[in-house]
């Protein structure tokens, strides 16, 4: 199955969620209507991950899942609907393949499950249900936007304004039947919108916060609010005007810190040559605006040293890497470890103490398989410490036991769970084997490179496999070549098939990078070779 996938479901419903998958065209794949009223289960989502493996994530909204999620297909409907979103708070906000932007607010009573609420907005609220990151489809991948992401920010209630601004617009359309709440009473009394006490905050803060971002002076902005802060009902005072403009200038100042520390970290986690474009789409980030920042924020790094321009094309880059660390190489062993490798690969390549390895592969390929193999055939000469994001410890036992070759108390390894941050419990040292199994990331997948080259400065000499998803129809794991630059060996994974992407350190004259070897997989756990190593162009 998609562990990928699977994973991020189960995260959703163990947060509440009430889950369903959903096929690339959108539609259901099961009947749906029950997990409106009860919330899927986790037992559930792995049959139908294991039936459908590559499934989107789908999140019934409304009172189910305590979400409503504002839909918006045009860059009218963005900036229609960000216009009002009038405080500081940050709201949960994912990209969609077409461009378009999904906004997560708790369950909102009042509206309706409704397209067309607004021009180029939608509402998913009761009777709906939404396609979540990291779900993809033929145009690409729904990606949380950076700083947005619903693990980290809760959903915000609906802004008064904009709930007036939607049901007006519903009513015009003919179309809105509970629309009693004290908002869409007022918006039909001819009370002026937005500028009575309780919306008259959200109204003043929306219009300081849109010309601020127009790059409007401060004094300017401060007499177009004077303006309409006399016809509020009750008038605001000249302090609260001021509070309220330097409210919006913080949101901007507050949302360019956070591009700068997050082009900063992207910059910081990598090596070699990259383009400003990579920064934006591996950031996600897709106002015009934004993307302008990222421009200043590079001149700013290089001013200070962090990067420099290079090459003849506008926008690349490289870091300066000014740190480094002695080798004494005069001290150093030059022995290779006597390590086994599934189909004598260990025959084709050499590994050597601080060597990382990495085994990129797709869903069901049989990665785990492959691992438990490593750890059968050396636990004997290393201190194994195998690292899982996924099973317990029935399910290891379960499938240690389908083994026939050894009884499970022979087995001599440490198993940790563990799904992120692998670098913190690295053990270090000769001697060591550290199994990651897998190296789990639902977005921002830039971040492997670095999250290699962290866990291969903890080795000290010990060894690293580490486990990668990766894409059918690639030889590459999720992150790209970035994960190439740290393994001394890299493998890519599909069913029935092995291949060396890359093998630095070979045993014999002829080059082994390239060859694949075909197999076959018996009880999940015997790795039967059905052909040798070859290249897969020559018969």
């Amino acid at each position: 199955m998609n562990e990928h996938l699977l994973s991020s479901a189960l995260w959703y419903c163990r947060n509440g969620k009430s889950v369903i998958p959903v096929r690339q065209d959108k539609k259901p794949l099961i009947k749906w209507e029950r997990y409106q009223q009860q919330p899927s289960e986790e037992a559930e989502l792995r049959d139908w991950w294991r039936r459908w493996p590559d499934a989107n994530v789908g999140l019934v909204t409304g009172a189910i899942s305590d979400l409503t999620v504002v839909d918006c297909d045009t860059r009218e409907g963005i900036e229609s609907v960000e216009g009002s979103l009038s405080d500081a708070t940050a709201i949960p906000t994912a990209t969609t393949p077409r461009g378009g932007r999904h906004y997560y607010f708790k369950h909102q009573g009042g509206i309706s499950n409704r397209a067309g609420v607004l021009k180029g907005v939608d509402v998913r609220t009761d009777g709906g249900y939404i396609i979540v990151p990291p779900s993809r489809n033929e145009l690409g991948c729904y990606a949380w936007m950076p700083g947005c992401k619903i693990s980290d920010v809760p959903p915000a209630v609906l802004p008064e304004s904009l709930l007036i601004k939607m049901q007006t617009s519903l009513r015009s359309l003919g179309g809105s039947k509970e629309d009693s709440s004290p908002a869409c009473r007022q918006a039909s009394s001819g009370v002026v919108m937005g500028f009575s006490k309780g919306h008259r905050d959200e109204t003043l803060f929306s219009i300081a916060l849109n010309l601020a971002k127009g790059g409007m002076p401060a004094d300017n902005i401060k007499q177009i609010l004077d303006f309409f802060a006399s016809r509020c009902d009750p008038p605001f005072s000249p302090a609260e005007v001021q509070t309220k403009i330097q409210s919006a200038l913080n949101r901007i100042s507050n949302a360019e810190r956070n591009l700068a520390a997050e082009v900063r970290d992207w910059v910081l986690s990598s090596s070699g040559v990259f383009l400003s474009s990579d920064i934006v789409n591996g950031l996600q980030v897709s106002s015009r605006d934004q993307r302008k920042n990222v421009s200043k924020i590079l001149t700013r790094l290089v001013g200070e040293g962090t990067i420099e321009r290079t090459g003849n094309r506008n926008g690349q880059f490289r870091r300066i890497e000014g740190e480094c660390e002695r080798m004494d190489f005069m001290s150093a062993t030059s022995e290779t470890l006597s390590i086994w490798l599934p189909f004598k690969l260990h025959d084709l390549v050499e590994t050597m103490p601080g060597n990382t390895i990495l085994l990129s592969g797709e869903p069901n390929a049989g990665k785990t398989g492959l691992l438990l193999n490593i750890i059968r055939y050396n636990q004997d000469r290393f201190e194994i410490h195998y690292f899982n994001s996924e099973m317990g410890a029935s399910e290891l036992k379960k499938r240690l036991e389908k083994f026939e070759d050894i009884s499970l108390p022979a087995w001599k390894f440490h198993a940790w769970e563990r799904s992120g941050n692998f670098a913190d419990v690295i053990k270090s040292g000769k001697g060591k084997i550290n199994i990651i199994d897998f190296l789990e990331l639902h977005d921002d997948f830039y971040r492997v490179g670095g999250m290699l080259n962290d866990i291969h400065r903890k080795l000290k000499g010990a060894i690293a496999i580490i486990a990668l998803q990766k894409n059918a129809g690639t030889d590459m794991g999720l992150g790209g070549f970035r994960t190439l630059e740290k393994p001394r060996l890299a493998l890519a994974m599909a069913p029935g098939r092995l291949k060396i992407v890359k093998a630095k350190n070979w045993k014999t004259p002829d080059n082994p990078n390239g060859k694949e070897v075909h197999f076959k997989i018996v009880q999940g756990c015997n790795l039967i070779q059905t052909k040798g190593w070859h290249r897969p162009d020559k018969t």
